[in-house]
């Protein structure tokens, strides 16, 4: 897959954005070290969830890493285009299968985090989308991580950890259909 960035415009996905599909996604981001040097030798990804088709026929996953590439660039002031992003896997599922696995990468991978580096991404109002999931991890290690969290019992225990979050009202672990406001719907 080429690679992205906060110009690109999403593929086309024809489909029902309120259908129960959602994709867990590990992509790659490029040039961030290139201008800020805290980032500089890191290898970035980023695990994430997506509904599978956003409104107007878009692509869920693509839309998503687009989103995310612009909202770094305006909230660490780099110029718009800078940043590439590349998706390096992808699985399709149901919304809470999909969620499940995604939930399950965060919180097994926490030494990787770089959450610190990322906690001044503020965009007004709300912080830059998915701000704690990037992790410094090497390419090969992360999709291994990321085919692990596929397994039945990792989505199992990434379940527990979606079920949990929902009964706190704790952002990003919504019911499929019950909140159409939160981002990544459609």
């Amino acid at each position: 897959m080429k690679k992205l960035t906060s110009l690109s415009t999403p593929a086309t996905r024809i489909g029902d954005p309120w259908a129960d599909t959602g994709a867990n996604y590990l992509w790659r981001c490029y040039n961030l070290g290139a201008v800020i040097p805290a980032f500089r030798n890191m290898t970035i990804v980023k695990d994430g969830f997506a509904k599978l088709v956003r409104s107007g026929d878009k692509d869920g996953v693509q839309s998503r890493i687009i989103e995310t590439l612009k909202e770094v660039e305006i909230s660490l002031n780099i110029e718009r285009g800078t940043l590439e992003g590349e998706l390096i896997a992808c699985t399709f599922g149901t919304y809470d299968e999909t969620l499940s696995s995604e939930q399950y990468f965060h919180k097994s991978n926490r030494d990787f985090r770089l959450a610190g580096l990322f906690r001044d991404l503020k965009v007004t109002p709300k912080p830059a989308g998915g701000h704690s999931e990037f992790f410094n991890m090497p390419t090969r290690t992360a999709l291994a991580k990321f085919a692990s969290a596929q397994r039945q019992a990792c989505k199992n225990f990434g379940m527990e950890i979606v079920n949990e979050k929902r009964a706190n009202g704790t952002y990003g672990c919504p019911f499929p259909q019950d909140n159409k406001q939160e981002r990544g719907y459609a």
